[in-house]
C-alpha cells in the first residue's frame, strides 16, 4: 500500500499546486498551504450489489475534503456527478483513470487565504 499512497501523494501534490498557480497564488502555495496542510489517505472498496439490492451505496454527498482522487474499475460504476439542473450522469472511465475532484474544503482554503477567484 505504501508506494500506492506516496503516488497519490504526489498526484494531490501536483494537483494542489496546479491550482494554486491558475489563481496566480504561488505564494500562498510556497508558504502557507504546503506548510499547514495534513493528509488523510482512506480507501474504500465497493462491491457489486446483489440482483435484489439498490444500485446506490450511498446517498448523494460532497467529500468534506480537500481533493478526492477516485479510481474506479471492475463492475462498481458508483461515480455519478449532479449538472446544475439538478440532473445526474455517469462518468465512464479507462481502467486506469483517476478522477480528481475539488471539494468543500478547496473553497474554505481558498477563502482563508485571502485569494480572490
Amino acid at each position: 500500500m505504501h508506494p500506492f499512497s506516496k503516488t497519490i501523494q504526489k498526484l494531490e501534490q501536483m494537483v494542489v499546486r496546479m491550482v494554486f498557480e491558475s489563481y496566480g497564488a504561488e505564494k500562498h502555495y510556497k508558504e502557507g498551504f504546503l506548510k499547514s496542510a495534513s493528509h488523510l489517505f482512506r480507501v474504500m472498496k465497493y462491491r457489486k450489489p446483489e440482483e435484489n439490492e439498490s444500485k446506490m451505496g450511498l446517498v448523494a454527498h460532497t467529500d468534506k475534503t480537500y481533493m478526492s482522487i477516485i479510481h474506479q474499475k471492475d463492475e462498481v460504476d458508483g461515480l455519478k456527478i449532479k449538472a446544475k439542473d439538478g440532473q445526474w450522469f455517469g462518468v465512464e472511465l479507462s481502467p486506469p483513470s483517476f478522477v480528481v475532484a475539488g471539494e468543500d474544503y478547496r473553497d474554505r482554503i481558498i477563502d482563508s487565504m485571502g485569494i480572490e477567484i
